[in-house]
């Protein structure tokens, strides 16, 4: 089965062109050749040029409002597309993000892809907030299958920085990260989703011993994607460097403390 496209979802921390080193933001896009990419935490209007000027090969989006981190989309001219700014998902908080909602046709077939970056912390607001995020996301899925008609399922995904770190609270009723990614992968199937497998357990670090896995990618069972070893979703970044070693604190310091989420549809 051919490659239809490949998506890229990366946080790169603070993205702003004084304080982030760009040209290695750009050489790492770059190696993995994403049809669609998708990057949190853009800071500043300069990004949005630069990278319109490093990629003449795509077509940019970014969000809108009062937030100062915006989330960019770069999609390949091959591809047609139509794109929405959900506004939903800044949970009627004016500073949060919204989702990206992003529409590409393939042989006939529509592919639903919604970008976000969900709320941190593990207070209860924080918790309470990626919660209600989640429950946006599958309501969606719910109105797009509604949209196909009786017995048919659409192709939808949501994939981004989805901050599940759980929840600390007093009196044993604590929900650390494992248990709040287990109930994600519980409402993805009665959603008729998945929680795409990871080739790497964990996608940010501190860069001093401290890992967590905050980033997801969230499918539809009707979209088939290339697998490496079981694994869909491919981790890209820090992860292929030595911890400690000067590679590993040159990219988590100077480019993001969030490796890259890959996959492929086919």
């Amino acid at each position: 089965m051919a490659r239809k496209f490949s998506i890229v979802s990366w946080n790169i921390e603070h993205f702003r062109l004084k304080t982030t080193d760009h040209e290695k933001v750009v050489s790492h896009l770059k190696s993995l050749q994403p049809d669609i990419f998708a990057l949190l935490e853009v800071e500043g209007k300069d990004v949005w040029r630069y990278m319109f000027d490093e990629f003449p090969d795509h077509s940019f989006f970014i969000t809108e409002g009062k937030q100062t981190q915006e989330i960019m989309v770069g999609v390949h001219r091959r591809l047609r597309c139509f794109l929405t700014q959900r506004t939903e998902f800044k949970s009627g908080r004016t500073f949060l993000r919204p989702g990206l909602f992003l529409t590409v046709q393939i042989d006939g077939e529509n592919y639903n892809l919604l970008f976000l970056h969900l709320k941190s912390m593990t207070n209860p607001e924080g918790f309470g907030l990626r919660d209600d995020m989640f429950q946006h996301a599958f309501r969606l899925k719910r109105v797009l299958d509604k949209a196909m008609g009786v017995d048919q399922e659409a192709k939808f995904l949501f994939m981004g920085d989805c901050n599940t770190m759980g929840l600390d609270y007093p009196y044993g009723q604590a929900i650390d990260a494992s248990k709040e990614i287990r109930r994600l992968v519980g409402r993805a199937r009665r959603n008729r989703m998945k929680l795409l497998p990871k080739d790497y357990a964990h996608t940010w670090t501190n860069g001093r011993g401290l890992y967590s896995d905050l980033d997801h990618v969230v499918a539809s069972r009707t979209i088939h994607f290339q697998s490496w070893d079981g694994k869909a979703v491919k981790v890209v970044g820090w992860n292929h460097h030595p911890p400690g070693s000067a590679a590993f604190n040159e990219f988590v310091n100077q480019i993001s403390d969030h490796c890259a989420l890959y996959c492929e549809v086919h």
